[in-house]
């Protein structure tokens, strides 16, 4: 059987994959600083992405695929504090994957357009210092591991879902604006997709557009 890893598995994306894999009957350990609740299929497990050790001791044991979708709520956080939850969390989590007898394939929650000048990260670097070099950083993280992984690049973040929009999931060409947008559940089910089928070492863009735009790997 499967067993998969959420790292922010008590609250946004996080919180609606672990909700996703629990439906469909999959083991999920769910890491988080303030563990969800247990049942049949979800493991809670309390650990503080800044913590080194502490993640190690999570990720302890053989995962199909570790889902990364660690965040910082804090506005106005100092370049610090940005950089010790968003950076130095994954490589945590990257070490730890590591380790593990057969690798696990890292699906990292990640922002469009990193490398595409927008607007918008003017804003974002303002309310998370440094956001956009950690986001730029963590990518060129993974890409270098030698893990498995896949990167999806969200658009801006919003719930509920929208039942007249449509998912789109293409490759990474896209700038960062405040006008795509895709819903956190809808959002979840196309990285648990990408967990289990998307090919290794491919980066997409996701968000709503008014017709499905999907690769093969996603309509199966």
């Amino acid at each position: 059987m499967e067993t998969f890893a959420v790292i922010g598995a008590s609250s946004g994306t996080g919180r609606e994959i672990v909700r996703l894999l629990a439906s469909r009957g999959q083991q999920v350990r769910a890491i988080a600083r303030r563990p969800v609740e247990a049942s049949q299929f979800v493991a809670p497990y309390s650990a503080d992405v800044t913590d080194a050790k502490a993640i190690a001791k999570a990720l302890d044991g053989e995962f199909t695929a570790i889902f990364f979708t660690v965040d910082i709520h804090k506005r106005f956080a100092s370049k610090e504090e940005v950089r010790s939850l968003m950076f130095d969390g994954f490589m945590h989590t990257i070490r730890a994957a590591k380790r593990q007898r057969v690798p696990p394939r890292i699906v990292l929650l990640s922002v469009i357009g990193p490398d595409k000048p927008s607007w918008v990260w003017h804003l974002l670097n303002l309310f998370k210092r440094g956001m956009k070099q950690n986001v730029v950083d963590r990518e060129a993280a993974l890409l270098q591991s030698g893990l498995p992984y896949v990167i999806a690049r969200a658009a801006r973040l919003v719930d509920p879902a929208d039942p007249m929009r449509a998912t789109a999931i293409t490759p990474a060409t896209h700038s960062l604006d405040m006008k795509r947008t895709i819903a956190r559940s809808d959002l979840a089910l196309a990285l648990v997709n990408a967990a289990q089928a998307a090919p290794a070492c491919s980066t997409w863009d996701m968000f709503y557009d008014d017709v499905a735009t999907l690769p093969d790997w996603a309509t199966t």
